[in-house]
């Protein structure tokens, strides 16, 4: 069978496909360092609460559930934090970070600084604002829709809400009252 090519046609081609070689890198190297890529976030440098507990599940490919084990082990940790058994999840970070005063058995979650600036009682606030959203928004759908599972990307996202609620709690100081 003869040679569907000539030589000039093969070098042609090589060049072609050198060239378009020489593209991608150049492409690759844009996305890079100049691209839209943005941040890259890792699940490993979540709060060690929250992807402690979710990598196995994640691994697995339950990402649904990984994102509800994430959210037991926050209100797991800010129960021993606290000392506080008597109530769980959402309404243990509500009360938590709530401006009220600490009252017996009930201590609450501040944030470090001035507690007189606008600055921290928007803090405390948005606090508990964010953590009851991610217990009545994500932690709940989590737990009682099991139709289906969630995507990879919807899940981490949520996972890293809940990392961000996981740092707060780890940061907060507990302030509390002695009972009567």
């Amino acid at each position: 069978m003869a040679d569907r090519f000539s030589w000039d046609d093969r070098w042609q081609i090589e060049q072609d496909v050198n060239a378009a070689i020489g593209m991608l890198r150049d492409w690759r190297d844009v996305e890079e360092n100049l691209g839209p890529g943005g941040p890259s976030l890792y699940a490993a440098h979540l709060h060690p609460w929250v992807w402690g507990a979710a990598a196995t599940f994640w691994d697995a490919g339950h990402y649904r559930e990984a994102v509800a084990q994430a959210a037991r082990s926050i209100s797991a940790h800010t129960q021993s934090k606290l000392g506080r058994t008597d109530i769980s999840e959402g309404n243990l970070l509500k009360q938590a970070f709530s401006k009220e005063d600490p009252k017996p058995g009930a201590p609450r979650l501040r944030f470090p600084g001035d507690r007189n600036t606008e600055t921290w009682r928007s803090r405390q606030e948005g606090a508990v604002a964010f953590a009851f959203g991610c217990y009545t928004g994500i932690r709940n759908v989590a737990t009682h829709e099991h139709t289906l599972d969630w995507d990879e990307q919807e899940a981490f996202e949520y996972l890293a809400a809940f990392s961000v609620l996981a740092r707060w709690v780890d940061e907060c100081m507990v302030e509390s009252i002695a009972g009567p």
